[in-house]
């Protein structure tokens, strides 16, 4: 067997998969800010004569980059790294029952803005049905989901954000507990629907509080083990293999929780292949269903998990050459991970502790004269 935990994550060596899947974020941050400057500008400019009322949006962070799960993207530019930055306006901007005007409006006029952003700094302006999207680059973008909050929850996150501003505190901003009723995403067919994103991220930083950052890094693990193998995004998403850490987590039970990072991560990838073929509640919202693969991408997507259980369990459990287990380790998780044998360890077996010790030599009897006859 062979332990190949340094290849995954040690803080002893500036090589391993960890390390290299490590997204480099600060053209997401320095897009996210121009954007942000630039909607706060229109708003202040024009709101009044857009939307009969002086609005000035909030924005939050969500998703892997709030997580802290972003990793690099494994082939770029069918892939890419994102950012997601919701934008939120009072619900009183939405009057009446969710009429289709206000999230047609909402959507024209953060596409007008950020198509003039887009044509300066040379993006690509992409309209998703529940988002605008800006491709700042081949392999990122920032994606701009718009949110109508109620009034009184809109208030408290703009005290909070003018707080944060006055003291220049740039540590996250804990928005998700706040109360959580009535959030509504501007949907571009559907009007307004219910979503509400702070519940996840609630659910996700409560978690890393009770299991520590190892569920970060095994949440980080399954989503390049996804990339590299061209699994498709919308399907298998970063919602659902978290969800599935998290619920391996859950029936392992954390004192039982392996130490060493391969076999924690063989732990839960044995579990893998039963979670992808199956529903998986929301951890956060218990009615809804992350599994959105059909049954024949269900099928294709727990025979690949099957692949990596083997693949991680003949490394992990049967292995006695490092070179091999860096094979095997490779073709599960693709070439950010590390070639090093030196970062693998080969236990010494039983038998070879035996052919190791050094040969002793017990003289012999002495034997008594004896006559033949």
């Amino acid at each position: 067997m062979a332990n190949v935990s340094k290849l995954l994550h040690t803080t002893t060596d500036p090589e391993t998969f960890l390390v290299n899947l490590k997204a480099e974020d600060s053209d997401l941050k320095e897009a996210k800010g121009k954007i942000r400057a630039s909607l706060r500008v229109a708003f202040s400019a024009a709101s009044r004569e857009r939307f009969d009322a002086d609005v000035q949006p909030r924005f939050f962070t969500q998703g892997s980059s709030s997580y802290r799960t972003l990793n690099d993207p494994a082939w770029p530019p069918s892939q890419q790294k994102d950012l997601d930055d919701g934008c939120y306006l009072p619900l009183s901007f939405v009057t009446g029952e969710r009429p289709s005007k206000a999230a047609k409006q909402f959507f024209e006029f953060v596409d007008t803005i950020l198509g003039e952003l887009a044509k300066t700094e040379g993006w690509t302006l992409i309209k998703k049905p529940t988002c605008v999207r800006l491709e700042i680059a081949l392999d990122a973008h920032v994606d701009i989901p718009l949110y109508a909050i109620p009034d009184q929850q809109f208030a408290l996150l703009e005290a909070r954000a003018q707080r944060m501003e006055k003291a220049h505190d740039h540590a996250p901003k804990r928005w998700e507990d706040l109360p959580s009723n009535a959030v509504l995403l501007a949907h571009r067919d559907d009007d307004w629907v219910a979503s509400d994103p702070r519940k996840i991220h609630k659910w996700f930083l409560d978690a890393v509080d009770i299991y520590g950052e190892r569920l970060r890094r095994d949440c980080r693990y399954m989503k390049a083990w996804r990339d590299h193998h061209h699994l498709d995004h919308d399907k298998l998403s970063s919602i659902m293999l978290m969800a599935c850490v998290w619920s391996a987590y859950e029936a392992i039970r954390r004192p039982f929780l392996a130490e060493r990072e391969d076999e924690r991560l063989l732990s839960i990838v044995t579990r893998l292949p039963a979670m992808l073929g199956q529903d998986m509640p929301n951890p956060a919202s218990k009615d809804e269903n992350l599994n959105r693969m059909s049954p024949e991408q269900r099928v294709r997507t727990a025979a690949a998990a099957e692949a990596l259980r083997d693949r991680l369990r003949e490394a992990v459990e049967a292995c006695d050459e490092k070179q091999s287990a860096i094979s095997l380790m490779r073709a599960a998780f693709g070439p950010r991970l590390p070639d090093r044998p030196d970062l693998v360890s080969i236990p010494v077996r039983a038998e070879a502790i035996v052919a190791a010790q050094p040969k002793t030599y017990v003289p012999a009897r002495p034997v008594g004269r004896s006559q033949s006859g």
